[in-house]
């Protein structure tokens, strides 16, 4: 994140700068057709992404290796499942390997879809687009003692109400509580700037340090415009040897069902 910020009262802190990076997604979808939010209900967000607001918001992010890790995090094999995976290698002496293939025969057993697995045709029906956007784009940076503050002097009683945190920090920030993120960008999306403008998105830093990611709000499609601000490269097939998701799925302890 090199671009310099610009840092005004009234305001969290921003950098005007492009946006040039990676998405994948469904090819029955496109690389530019995000799910459309309803209206903003702190109840109701749970299924929404991070930076979501009504509306469309398009996220990337800087690098191949970033996006299938973002992509496929939600597939890794979580702590509980690591759990009984080494307990039964150590029970029954047999190798990690060996006894993850055990606990998933397990777990289909049970009726349950397999942790650290996803289907073989989940790389068919997607696409690695790039994404490439005009110069100049407004992005607010939320991981500044400026931002901090603006925050929590403007949005931090409701915070407190809804969610229950009296200080918020880079960790919530960057955190799973959806109805803390998504209250903090629905209110970021309609705050008019010291210029008179509106911010395009949120630039931010990956929680699973791969880097730069945005989130880009997708107003001109909203009110039913033609998106010229950001636009994408004719998306390419994901073969079953591509190195970046083969890194994320090692990593990840992610295998094809």
């Amino acid at each position: 994140m090199s671009s310099a910020l610009e840092e005004a009262d009234g305001q969290p802190s921003i950098v005007r700068a492009p946006l040039a990076g990676f998405r994948i997604a469904a090819e029955s979808y496109g690389a530019l057709n995000p799910p459309q939010r309803g209206y903003f209900f702190p109840d109701d967000v749970g299924v929404w992404n991070r930076y979501d607001t009504t509306g469309r918001t398009l996220y990337a992010a800087s690098t191949r290796l970033g996006a299938f890790t973002e992509c496929l995090y939600g597939y890794r094999i979580d702590r509980g499942a690591r759990t009984a995976i080494d307990f039964m290698a150590g029970q029954f002496g047999i190798t990690w390997e060996e006894a993850h293939t055990l606990y998933l025969e397990e777990q289909r057993e049970l009726g349950h879809e397999g942790p650290g697995t996803f289907p073989k045709n989940w790389r068919e029906g997607r696409r690695i687009y790039e994404l490439a956007s005009k110069e100049g784009l407004v992005w607010f940076d939320l991981g500044t003692a400026h931002s901090l503050a603006y925050i929590d002097r403007n949005f931090g009683p409701e915070i407190a109400k809804t969610c229950g945190v009296k200080a918020v920090d880079l960790s919530h920030l960057l955190g799973a509580d959806r109805k803390l993120t998504t209250l903090i960008s629905t209110r970021l999306r309609n705050l008019r700037l010291a210029d008179g403008g509106f911010a395009d998105g949120i630039r931010f830093t990956s929680r699973h340090g791969i880097g730069t990611c945005w989130a880009f709000w997708m107003r001109r499609t909203d009110d039913g415009l033609d998106n010229d601000l950001v636009f994408a490269g004719e998306g390419l097939e994901i073969p079953a040897d591509d190195p970046d998701l083969l890194d994320v799925s090692q990593r990840f302890n992610i295998r094809f069902s």
